[in-house]
């Protein structure tokens, strides 16, 4: 009888310090897939093998940065409107079409749609490389840049209602900046190489983004300290190329890009525990695989219920 309780006592701390047990393959990742010079939205589910890939859209026009927004049950979207020119459109549950927003003065893209509200970070390609990062709400606002010193910028996410973190191009590479909606207060956080593609669990904090330098890029996680400054280490420890990160809804997990061996890879590892394996999603038959999102399975639900029925 003591064998047996000291035994059971074993299994479970086994269960709450052992490594790669507390990692899970994700219900479900969307992803945009780009083919032939097109681009669409997909959804791919873990199966047997390579797993199952569906489409979600099958249009003519191309499509990117394709991000879920849980709190109006829509998929958020970039969208070739006309050539070389793109709007932000929104597909509900059904798959079908109910927004799309265009720009009267340049294409808009990267759309973060707030966790609270209809706000949509995105941002406004206005020519000669210079890009406005801005907002519009939806479904009846237009687009509202966001200025700072003159600075081209881009790739933003919320840290809270009045408060967002944005890179900006300045001259020793691109800065991570925060920036206060209420007053348009702006200041460098980050800087120094390349930071940019922030993203940010609101519900845990995490705050991560992608910094190049020279030929190595890696995803590092930035955190406040205790006299309120700002200071960041190294997630992933890239030897090559780590890039396009974003976070489960719980914050337990986050997916990103990784190219190893000369070929891009999906990856999900764990944020909870440090120590666990990795995964890499068996994702394949696309020339290349733009910004997945990890999906919980009541939206995998959601969203394929509309094949069953059609």
């Amino acid at each position: 009888m003591k064998t047996n309780r000291l035994l059971l006592i074993f299994c479970g701390l086994c269960l709450i310090v052992c490594p790669g047990l507390a990692l899970q393959m994700p219900a479900g990742v969307l992803f945009v897939g780009a083919n032939n010079g097109s681009s669409e939205i997909y959804l791919w589910q873990p199966s047997s093998g390579e797993g199952i890939t569906t489409a979600l859209t099958k249009t003519s026009e191309k499509e990117g940065n394709a991000s879920w927004w849980a709190k109006n049950r829509l998929i958020l979207a970039s969208r070739e409107t006309e050539p070389g020119r793109y709007g932000i459109v929104a597909l509900d549950s059904s798959l079908e079409t109910k927004w799309l927003y265009q720009d009267p003065i340049g294409s808009l893209g990267w759309p973060v749609p707030s966790p609270w509200d209809n706000r949509i970070l995105c941002v406004r390609e206005v020519g000669n490389g210079m890009i406005q990062p801005g907002m519009i709400t939806y479904p009846d606002g237009d687009f509202e840049p966001f200025d700072f010193n003159g600075l081209s910028g881009g790739q933003l996410a919320w840290l809270n209602p009045d408060l967002i973190q944005l890179s900006r191009v300045t001259q020793s590479g691109f800065a991570i900046t925060h920036r206060q909606l209420s007053t348009g207060e702006e200041h460098i956080v980050v800087s120094g190489g390349n930071n940019w593609q922030s993203n940010v669990n609101v519900k845990t904090g995490m705050n991560v983004f992608v910094r190049r330098v020279g030929q190595i890029g890696s995803i590092f996680r930035l955190y406040q300290l205790p006299d309120r400054s700002w200071e960041y280490e190294n997630l992933t420890n890239a030897r090559t190329y780590d890039w396009q990160p974003s976070f489960s809804a719980e914050g337990d997990a986050i997916v990103f890009r990784s190219l190893r061996n000369g070929y891009f890879e999906t990856i999900v590892r764990s944020t909870v525990n440090p120590d666990d394996s990795e995964i890499v999603l068996p994702i394949s038959g696309f020339e290349k695989i733009y910004f997945p999102t990890i999906l919980d399975q009541e939206t995998v639900n959601l969203l394929i219920s509309s094949f069953s029925e059609s």
